[in-house]
């Protein structure tokens, strides 16, 4: 192998592994950010709940914290998320308003599971909420805004949706909170629905990706330096024969 040859192996092999560190470096800089959010929406679970029939609640303080409210749940409006399952079985989340006691405001509360055996067509009669006035708990949460809508599927007899999405929630009661709720307490919510717990606060995969880059950036570098030395061993070519 030339000297420049040589040379340009190097550089090529230099290069490539810095650049798989920079993003080992990457994902651990995710990772720390992953661990400062976590850390903060864990300082507000243990904050005490919030009351949402209280006088000046303010809205933004609500996603994260854990709530409490009395009111009755409204018979029409709810939302079907579709694509969803409990303890392996297909099915929706069933989203319903909440009218709380006092103010009128709606508060939108995922209210359980319900089976359904393609994922998106709900049963009929789709069970409904408890009636009358109840209490309830859970963890407040802020609805993403997606940039389909929350991806709509009309069907015969309903709409159903892929996510929860914000700018749904608002079009639905323009004067709603701008959060929804996981109920805590029993197995089985208003209406006898399972509910399903909020989502875990996992640190994500960003520490087994950085783990890969730092492998490949090692691997990168080895396979390098072993192609060189066996190169470079061989020694320049003799010369040819004279005739």
């Amino acid at each position: 192998m030339s000297g420049f040859r040589r040379s340009a192996t190097l550089m090529l092999v230099v290069v490539l592994a810095a650049v798989a560190v920079r993003l080992a470096f990457w994902q651990l800089s995710r990772l720390a950010d992953r661990r400062a959010a976590n850390a903060t929406l864990l300082a507000a679970r243990d904050l005490p709940p919030i009351d949402l029939g209280a006088p000046q609640v303010a809205d933004s303080q609500l996603a994260g914290r854990r709530i409490t409210a009395r009111g009755r749940f409204r018979d029409q409006g709810t939302l079907l998320l579709r694509n969803r399952a409990f303890r392996d079985a297909p099915g929706l989340h069933v989203v319903s308003p909440f009218v709380i006691e006092g103010t009128g405001t709606v508060v939108w509360v995922l209210r359980g599971f319900v089976n359904a055996a393609d994922g998106v067509s709900a049963p009929r009669p789709l069970p409904g909420p408890t009636p009358g006035t109840v209490r309830i708990s859970g963890l407040a949460a802020e609805p993403p805004e997606t940039r389909n809508a929350g991806q709509p599927l009309a069907l015969a007899d309903d709409t159903t949706w892929q996510r929860l999405d914000r700018s749904v929630l608002s079009r639905r009661d323009p004067a709603g909170l701008p959060v929804f709720v996981y109920l805590e307490g029993p197995a089985s919510g208003p209406g006898g629905l399972p509910t399903v717990p909020a989502p875990s606060l996992d640190e994500g995969p960003h520490l087994s990706y950085a783990i890969q880059w730092f492998g490949i950036a090692l691997a990168i570098l080895t396979f390098g330096w072993v192609v060189v030395r066996r190169r470079g061993d061989r020694g320049p070519a003799p010369p040819p024969a004279a005739p």
